[in-house]
């Protein structure tokens, strides 16, 4: 039979020298260091999430505060009051994969655009006569007039898609999988490429507005490709979704730990639950009073405590508050769709330097106001 992985073998805790006569021949059995040098459990949802530090600082279950969501941010899964304190370094930005996303894309468009300019200037140059310069510039007058409008175009969708990524949240907010945001989420897609800069006498404009224009389908492509990520989390992680926003209505216990002793003294250790159980479950009046896990290829059945001394052999297992759980492991999928959701929102609105010294990032939305506005300024006077 093959063996279990560790995380779903408990270990039986062991008392030190002296304590109990049977100590040496519970360690011949279970090797206690072994558990110790594991980093992180296997969740019972699928995700993999490092064992919480015990510490003074979080209260035991159920007398802990109970994690509250902030409405201000809707893809924050507490509220900023009650959650553990962060560590200075830690700042919402946009991924790497963004920023090469978009540095890639920005150097796509220099080549196009350097094409196009490259052809302007050398039509430019070779047509001698005045009238024949005339339709030059007239010709950039249009591109610069077409672009506008298109540019105008492509900053509707991008607020329709900010738009739709704010209802989400707010569903998410509201317990509630945004289905039909999902859906629009695949259908939107801001129409601004390198191509657009095509055909437009974009040789002829300033290089000024060429660098403009250049940052901007750069940014447009920066968003789709974001857009499509945040899409894929939302679609391809709806079940660990579903099950986090139950967790709201309808909280289950889905870890416990035991007491052991450690090196210096007491204390816990983490194990998952073969079938989370609901904390109020009005079919049932209490909570179950064994629990069968794994041990060396074996089936173990394992009382839940109740009273008297927790260190005990077998272990007694204690239920862990499943809010205090969130606050200490925060289920991955959602630390990623925030991730990408925030970054998504700094391509879409920019974002402030957070400090003296920073570079601010403009947005999407800013750059098309004031693209627009110097397109619109191409051939007149001054």
């Amino acid at each position: 039979m093959p063996r279990p992985s560790r995380a779903d073998r408990p270990i039986r805790p062991h008392d030190p020298p002296g304590r109990h006569p049977m100590a040496d021949e519970r360690k011949s059995k279970i090797d206690l260091k072994s558990r110790l040098r594991k980093q992180t459990v296997s969740s019972p949802i699928g995700s993999s999430i490092p064992p919480p530090v015990v510490g003074t600082g979080i209260p035991a279950p159920p007398f802990g505060s109970r994690p509250k969501v902030d409405a201000s941010n809707p893809y924050s899964a507490v509220e900023a009051s009650v959650a553990p304190p962060k560590p200075q370094a830690i700042r919402v930005e946009m991924s790497q994969e963004v920023v090469d996303a978009q540095k890639k894309g920005r150097s796509k468009v220099i080549v196009g655009a350097a094409a196009a300019a490259l052809v302007g200037a050398v039509l430019g140059f070779a047509i001698g006569s005045g009238s024949e310069r005339d339709k030059t510039a007239q010709f950039a007058l249009t591109g610069a007039h077409d672009l506008a409008k298109e540019v105008e175009e492509a900053s509707v969708q991008a607020e329709q898609l900010a738009d739709t990524l704010q209802r989400a949240g707010t569903k998410l907010a509201d317990g509630q999988y945004p289905e039909e945001e999902v859906r629009k989420l695949g259908a939107l897609r801001i129409p601004f490429e390198g191509a657009n800069l095509a055909g437009k006498g974009i040789g002829r404009f300033s290089g000024q507005l060429v660098t403009m224009l250049i940052d901007f389908t750069a940014k447009a492509e920066a968003a789709n490709d974001q857009k499509d990520r945040v899409q894929r989390v939302l679609g391809g992680s709806r079940k660990a979704i579903e099950d986090m926003l139950s967790q709201a209505k309808d909280p289950k216990v889905r870890w416990s730990v035991f007491m052991a002793y450690g090196p210096s003294g007491p204390w816990a250790s983490m194990q998952p639950l073969p079938e989370p159980f609901l904390v109020k479950d009005p079919k049932q009046k209490d909570w179950p009073a064994e629990f069968t896990v794994k041990d060396e290829g074996r089936d173990v059945k394992l009382s839940r405590y109740t009273k008297g001394n927790p260190i005990s052999s077998p272990p007694q297992l204690i239920p862990v508050d499943p809010e205090s759980q969130t606050l200490v492991c925060p289920i991955d999928t959602m630390v990623r769709l925030r991730r990408e959701v925030d970054a998504l929102q700094t391509v879409l609105r920019g974002q402030k330097a957070a400090q003296p010294g920073e570079e601010e990032q403009t947005g999407l939305l800013e750059a098309a106001t004031a693209l627009v506005e110097k397109l619109k300024q191409v051939g007149q006077p001054g």
